[in-house]
């Protein structure tokens, strides 16, 4: 028996079928007037913690907040600095200086040879390793992760619930070595803002804050490069850092390290919009 040959007009109107099918099972992502809010809120929180991170005023208000988005970042770097084999020296986190941790046994014992012979690389450049760059690379992702995992509980209210108690209980920890009465202010500002979104309005209010401390988290690149760039601050950012042991100017690595929180963003925001395809009545009634 001859086999079934279609023809291209057939195989035309097989593969459009499918096609629209495919179409048709696919995730709709185009948000509503709920979901469009909560990321012209996130925008906006952009702009307002850049302009917030070193104004007198405020960034006493928000130390609190300061204090745990540099502790998680100094958390990712002493992690993965552990697991890679090194000695953790010292650790300092400060809202206004920013953080550093100092990781000993990371780098090469012998220096390696430059490719071109007549350059001439510093210290850094010579001696260093991939558990260095994976320790210093954690940080900013690191940090962004913990960013993608709030803004996109900000989506939903049951989740901003669960996300804002990691948040409470990680205020809770630079109680424990803070060590002025601002910080202390302002960590008690924190959890009273924070309990009190919490029985407002079923925690739709909450969503917004744990949106704030996602963005925060997320963009620290920014926070951190402008802090050494405008304020010459005492630790020095990341990207200085990866300029050292690199090459490329400091201000590459952070165009670099903005496309990538960029990117994550818009995943973060993408995830949220999909996942939670729910309605103000909808998280009402679930809250």
């Amino acid at each position: 028996m001859p086999p079934n040959i279609m023809s291209d007009n057939e195989l035309s109107i097989a593969a459009n079928e499918t096609l629209h099918r495919l179409v048709a099972r696919a995730p709709n992502i185009t948000p509503n007037s709920f979901q469009t809010n909560t990321v012209i809120a996130a925008c906006v929180m952009f702009l307002a913690i850049l302009i917030a991170w070193n104004l007198p005023i405020l960034r006493d208000a928000i130390s609190g907040l300061k204090l745990l988005t540099v502790g998680i970042h100094e958390l990712c770097h002493l992690i993965v600095g552990l697991l890679c084999g090194g000695q953790v020296v010292s650790i300092c986190i400060d809202p206004n200086d920013g953080g550093a941790t100092h990781v000993m046994g990371l780098m090469r014992t012998t220096p390696r040879i430059p490719r071109n012979p007549y350059a001439m690389p510093t210290f850094a450049q010579t001696f260093w390793s991939p558990s260095a760059i994976g320790t210093l690379a954690s940080g900013y992702i690191g940090s962004s992760i913990i960013g993608f995992l709030f803004v996109f509980c900000g989506f939903d209210i049951v989740a901003s619930k669960a996300a804002a108690l990691v948040i409470h209980f990680g205020l809770l920890v630079p109680v424990l070595r803070a060590d002025h009465w601002i910080a202390y202010a302002s960590i008690i500002g924190c959890e009273v803002i924070l309990i009190g979104l919490w029985f407002g309005d079923h925690g739709n209010a909450l969503r917004f804050y744990v949106l704030f401390v996602g963005v925060m988290n997320l963009f620290y690149v920014v926070w951190d490069y402008v802090d050494e760039r405008l304020f010459d601050k005492r630790n020095t950012s990341d990207c200085a850092q990866f300029s050292e042991l690199l090459g490329w100017p400091t201000s590459s690595w952070f165009m670099f390290w903005f496309v990538y929180d960029s990117l994550v963003f818009t995943s973060a925001v993408f995830a949220g919009i999909c996942v939670f395809r729910r309605t103000d009545d909808e998280m009402y009634r679930e809250a």
